[in-house]
């Protein structure tokens, strides 16, 4: 087995190309949201929290990237509430199981995530999926 393995980066363009389509979408659909974009270590590339968003919607935006990137798939998957609970003690608080994060894949290589927060959750989801599909190559989850 090789001592390393060949991976994919997400780049600043492509972080800025997620946010402005995120916005975009954010604008049409009449909310105010807070987007976060962060590689596949969860380490944040980029956030944005446009005017007039919920002041809490950008703590849980970077934590819907972070989960979608870190289990690779997209958030509010768990359902059990008690496992969520587990799972969200066990990360030290930084996994969420509310909708609106989604996996950035490249070639079948989870290579970071994005989230979207501050309107309801099918807005979350909206704006979030709007982010990602800048991205051309992105593979869905």
């Amino acid at each position: 087995m090789p001592d390393y393995i060949p991976t994919y980066k997400l780049t600043h363009e492509a972080t800025m190309k997620m946010l402005a389509a995120g916005v975009k979408k954010a604008d049409e659909i009449g909310v105010k949201i807070a987007l976060a974009v962060c590689d596949q270590s969860t380490a944040l590339l980029g956030y944005l929290v446009m005017d007039g968003a919920k002041h809490f919607a950008g703590r849980t935006t970077t934590k819907k990237a972070a989960t979608a990137a870190s289990q690779r798939e997209p958030t509010g998957y768990v359902d059990d509430p008690l496992k969520a609970l587990s799972m969200q003690i066990r990360m030290d608080t930084d996994f969420t199981n509310v909708r609106g994060g989604f996996p950035i894949i490249a070639k079948g290589q989870v290579i970071g995530g994005v989230g979207a927060g501050g309107g309801s959750q099918e807005e979350d989801v909206i704006v979030a999926k709007a982010a990602l599909a800048a991205l051309d190559w992105a593979e869905q989850a």
